[in-house]
This record gives structure tokens, C-alpha cells and sequence, in this order.
């Protein structure tokens, strides 16, 4: 199966999902189109690091479509897990989301992108 990962630009949580530009138009993803999200810290930890949050959102055939933006490794990327494990299921939810939301440390690191994407192709949640 492949993936076909979509980054948001300027994304931000809502009530009724994340807010995001795409292009000059701002858009919105419900959180009802949201299958399952997890995040991840990616970077060195001595170097620059950021929480990247995956939602993913369907499969098409044999494609999988996620949705990808990133936060600040501070307060940006806590309010936005909490937002996130408040408007999804628990079971819609992976482990280091609401790690995120309660104490604002990320309970898996990556050093790179496609270590991230390759524990999410193996499902590590």
C-alpha cells in the first residue's frame, strides 16, 4: 500500500477540525474525516526538533492519505494534542497524542521524516 502524505500549511485546531491554507484559500479538515492520528518528535535532540502530527484520513484502493503538519515543541504542539485528543475517539487517538496533551512531552522520537513514516507504515501508534 502506498501513502500519499498532504501537508497543511498554517494549520491550527477548531471546534469542527484543523483549520489550514492551501494556496490563497483557507480550508477545513473535519475532525469527522480524521481515521486515526498520532505525532512524533523529529529532529536531533541537541539540534533543531519539531512534533510532527500525522491524521490520516482514508484509504483509496491502495492508497492511504494522510495529512501532515507540524508545531513547535512547546505549548503550540500541546494545545494542539489536546485539541486533537479531545475531538477524537480514544481508540482514533495513538499513544503519543494524548502523551502530548497531558504532560507536553511526545512519547516517540524520530531523527528524520522517514523514520517517522517508516514506524507509521509498520503501525507503531
Amino acid at each position: 500500500m502506498s501513502v500519499r502524505v498532504e501537508l497543511l500549511s498554517e494549520a491550527r485546531p477548531t471546534e469542527a477540525g484543523i483549520v489550514h491554507r492551501c494556496g490563497g484559500e483557507t480550508r477545513l479538515l473535519e475532525w469527522s474525516r480524521v481515521a486515526h492520528a498520532v505525532a512524533a518528535e523529529v529532529g536531533e535532540p541537541q539540534g533543531v526538533r519539531t512534533i510532527v502530527f500525522d491524521l490520516t484520513l482514508e484509504t483509496v484502493g491502495e492508497e492511504c492519505v494522510v495529512c501532515r503538519f507540524d508545531a513547535d515543541p512547546s505549548g503550540d504542539a500541546r494545545a494542539i494534542a489536546r485539541a486533537i485528543a479531545a475531538s477524537l475517539p480514544p481508540e482514533r487517538t495513538g499513544g503519543s497524542v494524548k502523551s502530548i496533551a497531558s504532560d507536553g512531552v511526545a512519547s516517540r522520537w524520530y531523527a528524520d521524516l522517514e523514520s517517522f513514516d517508516e514506524a507509521n507504515r509498520r503501525g507503531v501508534r
